[in-house]
């Protein structure tokens, strides 16, 4: 096994091709993306008026007193503006037509809000997060009235007591986002390495070796795919040690959180080489040629190269987004939820890829 990494890391050092579009080519691009095009790729958008029309359908008197609470003082916005819809169905016409910016409609009990967007991404956007805090503080006060309720009924109540803002601790750029977005890049791109290790055996001729041999065919699969966790872990720190003490990039904010952001990482490429790997058995042509235009068409959408492109449906329908906001989750706000589901769905699909890789390999015949 040992020799086996040797030889594959040996192997990976060596090809100029490798070291360039694996390590050097996604440090580039995070120094141009993060640095010369930030002024072009803005981090913050003007939102403009946000005219909302909004239906109470809920019969609780505490959440219709909140709600109308909210409006009251969201009123206080000369941006924003609450207006009570008569009628649903053309309040949704007038947000399909980009005349509003959304419908909210509070309803049930317990209390569940129903938002019908309109046509502008960013304003949708903040719409979520107003109604967001609002949900968040009114879950705030709920605790507070499990716990303490006579302070509420304090003429001033201080609030800030029991709902604190959080500080992110940082201020983050665009290099930022790049670091994280090149290390996903990174990721995805690993296939093509798991499907050139067995298109190179078969290139040159020594896969008829490996099939004649009296090894064990699974094993000599396994020990193939195993035998890159060394230069995948090369990958991976050297980006994130270079956009870290060269670039000044920020990921986690805590050393924990960094060490997990990196096992992530590495069993995600660990799982897209075992499925390379697999596809390296199966098909006959270049790899590069078929899964290249695949791959940039999916960063592409995936907003790998800019945030600002999300086509609704879309964009959030691709591997490499869901990628980038676990990651995002966790080093903008330390939440692991996201994290932990990436890593079980690779866990899964790199043990369901090794086994029907292992299978195929078994059932290989010497090639001529």
């Amino acid at each position: 096994m040992f020799q086996i990494m040797i030889k594959e890391t040996l192997e990976f050092l060596r090809d100029k091709t490798n070291l360039f579009f694996m390590l050097m080519f996604p440090l580039v691009l995070i120094f141009l993306l993060g640095n010369l095009l930030s002024s072009m790729d803005n981090s913050e958008e003007a939102v403009g008026e946000i005219k909302l029309h909004y239906l109470i359908e809920t019969k609780n008197p505490m959440d219709t007193m909140a709600i109308e609470s909210f409006i009251q003082q969201a009123g206080d916005n000369k941006s924003l503006y609450f207006i009570e819809s008569e009628d649903l169905t053309a309040s949704k016409e007038l947000a399909g037509k980009d005349e509003i910016a959304a419908v909210v409609v509070f309803t049930g009990e317990p209390m569940e809000i129903a938002v019908y967007e309109g046509m502008n991404q960013i304003k949708n956007r903040t719409v979520s997060a107003i109604l967001n805090s609002f949900v968040q503080t009114n879950h705030s006060i709920a605790a507070v009235m499990k716990t303490v309720p006579g302070n509420l009924m304090l003429d001033n109540m201080p609030q800030d007591d029991y709902i604190v803002q959080k500080d992110l601790g940082v201020k983050r750029t665009m290099l930022d986002y790049y670091a994280v977005s090149m290390l996903a890049m990174i990721c995805f791109m690993s296939i093509m390495i798991g499907a050139g290790a067995f298109v190179g055996e078969r290139t040159n001729k020594t896969i008829n070796r490996m099939i004649a041999s009296p090894k064990n065919r699974t094993v000599m699969f396994l020990q193939q795919i195993l035998g890159m966790v060394p230069q995948v872990i090369t990958q991976i720190f050297v980006l994130m040690f270079v956009s870290v003490f060269v670039f000044k990039a920020h990921y986690a904010a805590t050393l924990g959180n960094n060490i997990y952001l990196f096992f992530m990482f590495f069993v995600v490429t660990l799982s897209s080489i075992a499925v390379g790997a697999v596809i390296g058995l199966v098909i006959k042509t270049n790899p590069m040629a078929v899964l290249m235009p695949i791959l940039w068409i999916m960063m592409f959408f995936g907003g790998t190269y800019s945030k600002e492109l999300n086509i609704k449906g879309v964009t959030e329908a691709m591997p490499i987004y869901q990628l980038q906001q676990a990651a995002f989750d966790l080093t903008v706000f330390g939440r692991h939820e996201k994290v932990n589901n990436v890593i079980l769905l690779c866990v899964i699909l790199m043990i369901s890829a090794l086994i029907i890789g292992a299978f195929i390999f078994n059932r290989k015949e010497e090639e001529r």
